[in-house]
């Protein structure tokens, strides 16, 4: 009897050689369950690099590299926890080692060291304070399409709120720049948190004055950030529930920026009604978002579907999906204009309109 292979759960991932098949086809390569595990484990890579970050390992390499006892010195923390953590980041790529030196690769360098052009750790804060323990229920979010995320505390809304910025900054200028406010005099930035997309706004027209709404306690974070800058005696910031509360008039256009993939269909039908009742007869509005290509989803709409359901029941949405929403609301698609991928902006106005 020919012996069975055995099968190993933990193989590194097959280079595509192997035993050849007749006839001169293709070599198969063979089975390896190292993507499942690869998969699987991800959790503690992820953590890894929270930690990581969180002690300013990738700050504490230098160019010339270093030894695990110089990094845990630098960090505060044991060299055998330095060595872990540094070994968990040399697999995935994010830190190279050469002997008993460890070096950031060239990506971690640009973008989690504090050097670079960007920096990327205000998210990582993030996903390790909020949206971790959250993902922890991810079963109950993808059976009810309930969030999961508990409310936030001071220190985690600030750390919500620096991530949203470090992603929506770009699309934020983007916009200053796709559509023209030289007609608008007012605008009203719904879910605006702490003024990201207002501020580039207020900057290009200096005609524009706005009013920042969202919930107390991101406002209360928004007036700290605001407070010193040159157009903020142009800027009002309201705290309240926009489902809720009443909303304030006044305004000849409406943003609604990255906030409509926090909701499920029904409450976003229900939003837009709302400022339906509450925009001017000739205002606008305008709905920036990460809009799902069902063709070729970007990745970043691949993460946030899931993310957005652990938040608040959201989702990523298809353009087609708003407009319908748009014409059930008495709303009138007047343009889809891309930014940024995968953002852009969807412009309406009010059905009854004559332009």
């Amino acid at each position: 009897m020919a012996d069975q292979q055995i099968q190993r759960v933990f193989v590194p991932p097959s280079d595509g050689s192997g035993p050849g098949v007749p006839n001169g086809a293709e070599p198969a390569p063979p089975l390896s369950p190292a993507r499942i595990t690869g998969v699987a484990s991800g959790f503690m890579t992820a953590k890894a690099l929270f930690v990581a970050a969180e002690v300013g390992l990738f700050a504490a390499v230098p160019a010339e590299g270093a030894p695990a006892s110089t990094i845990a010195e630098k960090c505060r923390i044991p060299v055998r926890s330095a060595r872990a953590l540094a070994d968990l980041l040399v697999a995935t790529g994010l830190l190279e080692h050469d002997g008993e030196r460890y070096r950031n690769a060239a990506d971690t360098e640009a973008f989690l060291a504090g050097r670079g052009p960007l920096d990327m750790r205000p998210m990582l804060t993030y996903w390790d304070v909020v949206s971790y323990s959250a993902w922890a229920e991810a079963s109950t979010a993808f059976r009810t399409r309930q969030g999961v995320r508990p409310d936030l505390d001071e220190a985690q809304t600030q750390a919500y709120e620096a991530s949203v910025a470090l992603v929506t900054t770009e699309t934020a200028a983007d916009l200053a720049k796709a559509y023209d406010f030289r007609p608008h005099r007012r605008v009203l930035d719904v879910g605006g948190g702490i003024g990201t997309f207002v501020k580039p706004l207020l900057s290009a027209y200096p005609q524009l004055t706005a009013t920042l709404l969202d919930l107390p306690e991101v406002v209360e974070v928004a007036r700290e950030k605001l407070a010193g800058d040159a157009f903020a005696d142009r800027l009002d910031l309201v705290g309240a529930d926009v489902f809720a509360d009443p909303l304030p008039g006044g305004h000849d256009a409406l943003i609604v920026a990255n906030f409509l993939h926090l909701f499920p269909p029904e409450r976003n039908t229900e939003l837009l009604t709302r400022l339906r009742n509450a925009v001017a007869p000739n205002g606008r509005l305008l709905l920036v978002d990460w809009w799902r290509d069902a063709s070729a989803p970007h990745p970043a709409t691949r993460l946030g579907g899931g993310e957005f359901l652990m938040i608040s029941g959201g989702d990523t949405y298809e353009a087609d999906e708003a407009a319908q929403w748009l014409d059930a609301t008495g709303w009138r698609l007047v343009a889809h204009l891309p930014l940024a991928a995968p953002a852009g902006l969807i412009v309406a106005e009010p059905a009854a309109a004559q332009r």
